[in-house]
């Protein structure tokens, strides 16, 4: 099934040459006479048995200290390298976001560059080319994308690379730090096309040091240390153990679902009654932490009611993430009347679109009685960024559009979500 991408048992070692003696090159052989010592083949062990799948529509953060062999994961995906032990096997178009205009000729334009990279890329010349303005738009390029690149800069290279790229319609997108370059405008348009690639099922691998970041795009994420797979598992859960190890702290326990009846870090308190056992934002029927402005979002609760309860409100509060409250609203507003609450189960807020300003956002959720007793009251339980091509301030970001009697301008069309 294309956007399927799955490996079994994957070494891979990077061979280096050495030897014994003095004489260690052809040319010293010749100068002394002889060719003393022997030669030695060592390698270098950059991954060592590791075995994962990724499904279609899915995506897979990758983390770990510098060195774990998180690129050489990618690049072995991407095809770039092959494995020295075991089987790599991808189904559907590939894009590489991993050295971004490295294959850009200097003596040629940056249109042309395109041409040929979106070719490789697996487009037809028809396809790249009935794509160039939009290319050309989303690089923000200006008359550059018709002079030749070595007249670039760095951050132009990336915008060009980035632009081809993404716009290629790839089956799964590999990402590594490519959001650590570039200006602030850079990568809010980076972030919003990878929140609206997510929302069309792209199979996405990404590697980025910035854990938060990683956390809200990814489904999973896969824990990478020395070359082995540490643990795989829901990425907010792989992040955390992450971040414990590298403090210092040795174990950490994943996820917990045990009663919460102490005050948890000043985050979550409540009888234990009924406790929240996970919270997921979703956008077009897929679990993300992005979601594009306008887009429709669902906050999924999921719950285990440990006695019978028949006093019971579920609550959502939204906040700026420098606190600023932006709205909350629970079943009660609406009117839902409590009949009984046993078991394992989940509920969904369902919003039609996302209006709010690019940025991001967290989400305190709540389960209590109607006379505000908590059973569980989790801040910070799950955070959402919004992405958009521009930035707004302010919170509020409903579609709208000037119009005028008097002024002459050419207006753009109006932003769809």
């Amino acid at each position: 099934m294309r956007g399927t991408i799955r490996l079994d048992g994957v070494r891979k070692v990077y061979r280096r040459l050495g030897t014994r003696g003095r004489l260690h090159t052809l040319k010293g052989a010749l100068l002394h006479g002889a060719l003393r010592g022997r030669r030695l083949v060592e390698g270098f062990v950059a991954l060592d048995g590791v075995t994962f799948a990724v499904e279609p529509g899915e995506a897979v953060a990758i983390v770990g200290p510098n060195g774990a062999g998180k690129s050489t994961l990618l690049k072995l995906i991407s095809g770039i390298l092959q494995p020295t032990a075991g089987t790599v096997e991808v189904a559907g178009r590939v894009t590489a976001l991993i050295e971004l205009g490295a294959g850009f000729h200097p003596e040629i334009t940056g249109r042309e560059n395109a041409l040929i990279n979106g070719m490789l890329l697996g487009l037809t010349r028809r396809e790249i080319e009935a794509r160039m303005d939009e290319i050309a738009a989303f690089a923000d390029i200006g008359e550059f994308f018709d002079l030749p690149v070595k007249t670039y800069s760095s951050g132009m290279y990336v915008r060009l690379g980035f632009a081809v790229a993404v716009l290629a319609d790839p089956d799964i997108l590999l990402v590594d730090e490519v959001l650590a370059v570039g200006d602030e405008a850079f990568t809010r348009r980076c972030l919003d096309r990878i929140a609206r690639m997510r929302r069309d099922g792209v199979t996405m691998v990404l590697v980025s040091h910035d854990l938060d970041l990683a956390a809200q795009l990814a489904d999973r994420a896969l824990y990478l240390d020395g070359g082995r797979l540490r643990m795989a598992g829901p990425a907010d859960a792989v992040v955390a153990r992450y971040r414990s190890e590298a403090a210092g702290e040795g174990q950490v326990a994943a996820a917990r679902e045990e009663p919460v009846r102490i005050l948890e870090e000043g985050r979550r308190w409540g009888t234990g009654a009924v406790t929240i056992r996970s919270v997921t934002v979703s956008t077009g029927g897929r679990a993300s932490g992005l979601v594009p402005w306008g887009a429709d979002c669902t906050v999924t609760v999921r719950y285990t009611a440990h006695e019978p309860v028949e006093d019971f409100v579920f609550g959502v509060a939204w906040h700026r993430e420098d606190g600023t409250h932006v709205a909350g609203h629970n079943t009660e507003i609406e009117g839902a009347r409590p009949v009984r609450l046993e078991g394992e189960g989940e509920v969904r807020c369902r919003y039609g679109r996302l209006d709010l300003a690019p940025g991001r956002y967290t989400l305190d959720v709540a389960i209590h009685a109607a006379d505000g007793l908590a059973y569980d009251y989790w801040c910070r339980a799950a955070s959402v960024t919004v992405t958009a091509p521009v930035g707004w301030p302010g919170i509020w970001a409903p579609p709208h559009r000037w119009e005028s009697d008097g002024p002459e301008w050419e207006l753009p069309p109006p932003a769809e979500p």
